[in-house]
């Protein structure tokens, strides 16, 4: 009986050592819960890159990880310093992923450009002219070039575009407000650049930009639609629209509304799925006419909640993947 006693005095010590391992084997299996981080589709190779962001305040991770349609593969390879909040596109001509700045750890903001291919990490630039965070980058087709704007300086928030095709320029066209954590998203079909809201040193945009032929121009009054930032603009190919996901407004309140830009109108779809949030990741895979969401930031109280659910939304519902 004593020996009994012990067996199963045995096994209950060990539970717990058995569950945090499989705990921890299930941390290797995904890239877990952050906020802040880079999620883009590849277009050429049909599969999600997943790049840092971080899991607690001021701490940034430079993992590299890859969804290949049915499983999440952490990618052995030396890139980009621990950071989050970069800007990210895929780049049509040279079937890559381009990556600029970001925030890394003790506040710094870089001004790094990075080159995904699949397999590595190439560094193309040590510090160009353009440094920020929290700033947005697409592709544009008509022009073959990338279009950023915006962003955090480490000093001030700043409303300049530029241009990379090999090296970063800063144009000399007049450009919407300055500001940073808006969404922006590039229409294929009319090859126009979308940009939504944002925050600037004193307050909450709720503006909408339309950029065509080289031209800024506002095509939403300032107060005609809701105020937001850290939300997340796409271009879904198949529907033709520019969908947008979450953020917080200006009572600093997360959302969990997918809308898309309808007739200069933010136009709401769906409040199910994705809990209220902001700070996550946000794709379209062209192939496969879905869009993906990973992570992101909630609120719980004062405190700052890291989330690592994975989502598709198929143009009417979303549904959860893991």
């Amino acid at each position: 009986m004593l020996q009994h006693k012990k067996i199963i005095l045995i096994i209950c010590l060990q539970i717990p050592l058995i569950v945090s391992a499989f705990q921890e084997k299930i941390k290797e299996n995904n890239p877990g819960k952050r906020w802040g981080h880079v999620l883009i589709y590849d277009q050429f190779r049909d599969q999600l890159v997943l790049f840092g962001g971080t899991r607690e305040r001021g701490i940034y991770l430079n993992d590299t990880w890859i969804w290949d349609n049915k499983k999440w593969t952490k990618i052995n390879t030396i890139g980009p310093s621990e950071r989050g909040f970069c800007a990210a596109t895929f780049h049509k001509d040279r079937n890559t992923i381009i990556i600029h700045g970001g925030r890394g750890n003790d506040r710094t903001t870089y001004g790094d450009t990075w080159e995904w291919d699949g397999k590595e990490w190439k560094q193309l630039d040590v510090k160009s002219g353009y440094i920020a965070d929290h700033h947005q980058m697409v592709y544009l087709n008509d022009e073959k070039q990338i279009l950023a704007y915006g962003g955090w300086n480490g000093k001030d928030v700043i409303g300049d575009t530029w241009f990379w095709n090999g090296k970063w320029e800063k144009s000399n066209e007049s450009s919407p407000p300055k500001r940073a954590s808006f969404g922006m998203a590039f229409n294929t079909s009319n090859n126009a650049v979308y940009l939504y809201g944002g925050l600037w040193v004193n307050g909450q945009y709720a503006d909408i930009w339309k950029r065509t032929k080289g031209k800024w121009q506002p095509i939403a009054e300032p107060y005609s639609n809701s105020s937001l930032d850290h939300h997340m603009l796409i271009y879904d190919e198949n529907r033709d629209n520019i969908i947008g996901f979450g953020g917080k407004n200006y009572r600093r309140q997360m959302q969990g509304k997918t809308f898309k830009i309808d007739n200069r109108q933010i136009e709401t779809l769906s409040e199910e799925g994705p809990i209220n949030r902001h700070s996550f990741g946000f794709t379209f895979a062209s192939k496969q006419q879905m869009a993906y969401l990973y992570g992101g930031k909630k609120y719980l109280g004062d405190d700052q909640i890291a989330l690592g659910d994975f989502w598709k939304w198929d143009g009417k519902t979303w549904n959860l993947i893991q």
